[in-house]
């Protein structure tokens, strides 16, 4: 479970501090799939960083698996992020590695003896639909590098995956299908995801429940049917469009 209390976020800006999380209370259930929507600079990627502590949160508390992240010292925090996989706009893979050696990097830098890893790694990889394993990373297409990212990203077997736009680099075909995937590997995985986009369609394919974002906040939170066919806010309506 993830239970976020009054986190804000403030950054130095050149006319004096910027605000991009304003008191942001939420809470996500185990095995959960949660979508975070909103135009962009409503703070999304911001939250998703401010959970894993990429970027440490000015005031709140950020509960994941019962531990406040915000209160641990460096070294509890690198073992509790163990527990969280995370998968960026761009796959930020080594090129020089395979797809098999990508996928196995994170095992090996926090196991030295994981015997059922490289089995693990190549289920993963046919789970995600890339069967050439050995191929380089240099030599993938852009949906074959973000299959590889997200294989990657649950070989250690997290309790928690954090998507930050993971489709949005891709062309809007190769998209629509990346994103169906995405969505049933995620319910395969029975993992508590929270996957940020600023893509309505997207969102509503993949999420159980959304939260929509705007200028650091949260509007709404709710199942798709619900914001589309109830927003109880304008931004709501007029974001989630016809």
């Amino acid at each position: 479970m993830i239970d976020i209390r009054g986190l804000t976020q403030t950054f130095a800006g050149a006319n004096g501090p910027v605000e991009v999380l304003r008191g942001i209370d939420l809470q996500i259930q185990p095995g959960e799939v949660f979508g975070i929507i909103g135009k962009s600079g409503a703070g999304k990627s911001s939250l998703v960083r401010a959970i894993n502590l990429l970027n440490r949160p000015t005031s709140g508390a950020v509960i994941v698996n019962g531990r406040d992240m915000t209160q641990l010292n460096d070294a509890d925090l690198r073992a509790a992020r163990r527990d969280i996989g995370m998968v960026f706009q761009h796959s930020e893979l080594l090129d020089s590695l395979s797809a098999l050696q990508n996928v196995l990097l994170p095992t090996m830098l926090h196991s030295s003896r994981d015997e059922g890893a490289a089995v693990r790694a190549h289920t993963l990889l046919e789970a995600v639909g890339l069967t050439d394993s050995a191929t380089l990373a240099a030599d993938l297409s852009g949906g074959e590098r973000q299959r590889v990212a997200l294989a990657r990203a649950v070989a250690v077997r997290p309790r928690v995956l954090l998507l930050d736009e993971p489709l949005t680099a891709l062309d809007a075909k190769l998209k629509e299908s990346l994103r169906d995937e995405l969505a049933e590997l995620l319910r395969r995985l029975h993992i508590t995801a929270i996957h940020v986009t600023h893509d309505q369609q997207e969102a509503l394919a993949i999420a159980d429940r959304l939260a929509v974002m705007r200028a650091g906040r949260i509007v709404q939170v709710g199942d798709g049917e619900t914001l589309y066919r109830a927003p109880t806010h304008p931004f709501v309506a007029q974001f989630l469009g016809r």
